[in-house]
């Protein structure tokens, strides 16, 4: 009989309250998660993203919230089964005669309603449902496992998820320790819980025990990422590992449930009395207690699943017997162990004995003291970082830019002849990453001002490869990245202040380059810290992204203009050489005629003068002569016909030879022939030229 077990009686009580503190459980988990996988904000901070450790405290609300809720179907399944009992008088349930014929009907009206339209085929399936749902043992069977593993599943998935979220940026201490106060104040009605169901019988509500130790899950996670925010929140950086683990116990507990409810896929279920919810962990009852694991307790609960009674096993009593020296021994091989370091090929060791640096150890096996009378500081040896430089906001930078210098392991390789990654983009107009800002001086239409000026700059350093080197890197620097960071924004800002932009444009790389790897370095010997200063790398000098285009756009201007000024210089130029060489030669001309004349009026001047001498020696031959000349250069360029006055003919040409100027022209030019013949051509026919 059903109502002479406790656990049906007390279904009722306890039925409700399960599955309120399930749904709560699962609500306050979804929204946890929800919130730290979507980055969400803390309600007061803005600018903070929610911890990580509110999602792990999500994901343990689930593990409980499976037990809960899987629990509570169980409650009501037995509420039913002692329902339906009591009803029909000791019969498994009162309709259970009707229900063959029922459900006939129903199949018989659910094939009619599938052929007349589909929201008969809805009425039926939701009312087969409903019958289904009433039946306890149906009940009993598999929503409960159903459910856990859901709850299993879903905590084990978010744990998943924030494990692979990115790094947390630095933690602000004020929003660490409020949520510190957060996860503690959640503590204390979880505990209320676990001490509640802690006091409950077993008889009354066979879960109890398990739901004790699902509680205790949250209830742990709540106290060590308190823990771990506090730590966090004083600069303990190692703290974060404590919240990893606490991640990696949810994962376990969550795994565990969803084995367990994927076991009984090949176990039968057990009868109605002796059944209970497969949400429970061996796990957390083990590692979550305030005391040992009593081997008594496990040997019962061994001897009930299993019928082996372990007490009668003699390879128990010897392993619990040898479990003392054994433990010893391993505690001690490991202690011993913690002395023999090896360091990789890129390391080098400081050997501290008794905390003292004694030696330099370099890449292999080295066997010294253990820990803690000796330990050795690893520092590297000859890795070369390729550190970009840049002013960062408080809290608002990469805690460790550097790289080694060899490519980025997460870019992705292109061929040689496949357009540029965009990590290779230097356009002025965009903006890219590690790129600082600084003021730099200007002067424009007389007067002084200040400009911005982007560089994206790196400096190539190593440690140096001596002892001394490895000794002050160890114990006189803390960050090497944040220290040359600092220098380096000191040495821009000097060099910035007495150069103009133009003039740091317009300045050679390579000497720019030299003079700051000079002033890094001084101020790194300075400070005794033991870095090498290989290489400084200036991607770009350029202005703002916002003020590129205008840059370019006046630069054009400017270039224009200087083009149009050298273009009107060079007409000018060639309009006066040419103006030059046109005077010059009109010149050369004027002077070679003036000269030819000269030479002309001087040979003339001789000639005349010759002329004069033989005249006054001699008139009338040299002017018979002179006009011979004439005569013959005349008719040397004009055609005639010489007519003899013995030829007879009317009206043929002829040439006059006779003097007819009169007897002035007679005396000073003398006929040739005194006695010329007359013509027998008239007048107007004596003489022709052609």
């Amino acid at each position: 009989m059903l109502s002479e077990h406790p656990s049906f009686n007390a279904a009722r009580r306890y039925g409700r309250a399960l599955a309120v503190v399930g749904a709560v459980l699962a609500i306050f988990g979804t929204a946890l998660l929800f919130f730290t996988l979507a980055r969400g904000t803390l309600p007061g901070f803005p600018g903070i993203p929610t911890p990580r450790a509110l999602g792990f405290l999500g994901a343990a609300l689930w593990t409980a919230a499976a037990g809960f809720l899987s629990s509570a179907i169980l409650s009501f399944a037995r509420q039913r089964l002692l329902t339906a009992e009591i009803g029909g008088h000791g019969h498994a349930a009162a309709p259970a005669p009707e229900q063959p014929d029922t459900a006939q009907a129903e199949t018989a009206a659910a094939t009619a309603a599938t052929r007349r339209s589909w929201r008969s085929v809805a009425s039926s399936v939701t009312a087969r449902s409903l019958t289904w749902l009433r039946d306890g043992e149906s009940l009993a069977r598999w929503p409960p496992p159903m459910l856990a593993t859901l709850g299993a599943v879903v905590a084990w998935a978010g744990t998943v998820a924030l494990w692979r979220l990115p790094p947390e940026p630095a933690v602000d201490p004020l929003a660490a320790k409020i949520a510190a106060a957060a996860l503690i104040a959640t503590a204390f009605p979880l505990l209320v819980l676990e001490r509640f169901y802690a006091t409950v019988v077993a008889e009354l509500l066979p879960e109890a025990p398990q739901l004790n130790r699902l509680l205790r899950v949250p209830l742990t996670a709540c106290l060590v990422l308190a823990i771990a925010r506090i730590l966090m929140s004083v600069g303990f950086a190692w703290a974060a590992l404590i919240e990893r683990a606490t991640g990696l116990l949810i994962a376990l507990v969550s795994l565990e449930v969803v084995l367990r409810c994927a076991a009984i896929i090949f176990i039968p279920f057990a009868p109605l009395e002796r059944r209970q919810s497969l949400a429970d962990s061996r796990l957390a009852g083990a590692l979550l207690r305030l005391g040992l694991p009593n081997i008594r307790n496990l040997n019962v609960a061994v001897r009930q699943q299993l019928g082996i009674d372990l007490s009668r096993s003699w390879a128990l009593a010897f392993i619990q017997r040898a479990m003392l020296p054994v433990l010893v021994g391993i505690a001690l091989f490991a202690w011993g162990i913690t002395g023999v370091t090896a360091l990789n090929i890129n390391q080098r060791g400081i050997y501290e004995r008794f905390g003292a640096p004694v030696a330099v150890f370099g890449p292999g096996v080295h066997v010294h003291l253990p820990w803690p009378l000796g330990q050795i500081r690893p520092v590297e040896i000859g890795v070369v970082h390729l550190l970009p430089i840049e002013f960062l906001l408080p809290g608002g930078g990469n805690a460790d830019k550097s790289s080694s210098v060899g490519g980025d392991e997460n870019e992705p390789l292109v061929a040689a002849e496949a357009p540029a990654p965009e990590s290779a983009d230097r356009l002025w107009t965009d903006d890219h990453p590690y790129e600082g800002s600084y003021i730099i001086a200007s002067q424009e239409h007389g007067e002084q001002g200040f400009q911005l000026v982007d560089i994206d700059m790196a400096v190539i350093y190593r440690v140096g490869l001596s002892d001394e080197a490895a000794r002050n890197a160890a114990y006189r620097v803390t960050d090497i990245d944040e220290l040359i960071q600092a220098l380096s924004g000191q040495i821009l800002v000097r060099y910035f202040t007495s150069n103009t932009l133009l003039d740091l444009l317009g300045k050679s790389r390579e000497t720019f380059t030299r003079q700051f790897q000079t002033a890094l370095q001084q101020q790194l010997d300075r400070f005794s810290t033991g870095v090498e200063a290989i290489g400084i790398s200036v991607e770009a000098i350029h202005p703002p992204p916002g003020a590129a285009t205008a840059y370019h756009d006046v630069q054009a201007a400017e270039i224009r203009a200087n083009t149009r000024i050298s273009v009107r210089r060079g007409e000018a130029s060639r309009s006066i050489k040419t103006s030059q060489q046109a005077a010059g030669k009109e010149r050369d001309a004027a002077t070679a005629a003036a000269a030819e004349l000269v030479g002309l009026a001087q040979s003339q001047g001789v000639v005349f003068a010759g002329d004069r001498q033989a005249y006054a020696q001699d008139g009338y031959p040299f002017l018979l002569e002179r006009w011979l000349d004439n005569l013959t250069n005349g008719l040397a360029r004009s055609g005639f016909v010489l007519i003899d006055h013995r030829l007879n003919g009317q009206n043929i040409p002829a040439v006059d030879l006779r003097d007819l100027r009169g007897p002035a022209a007679n005396e000073s030019f003398p006929a040739a022939n005194p006695q010329t013949p007359e013509t027998t051509a008239p007048a107007a026919e004596e003489e022709q030229v052609e």
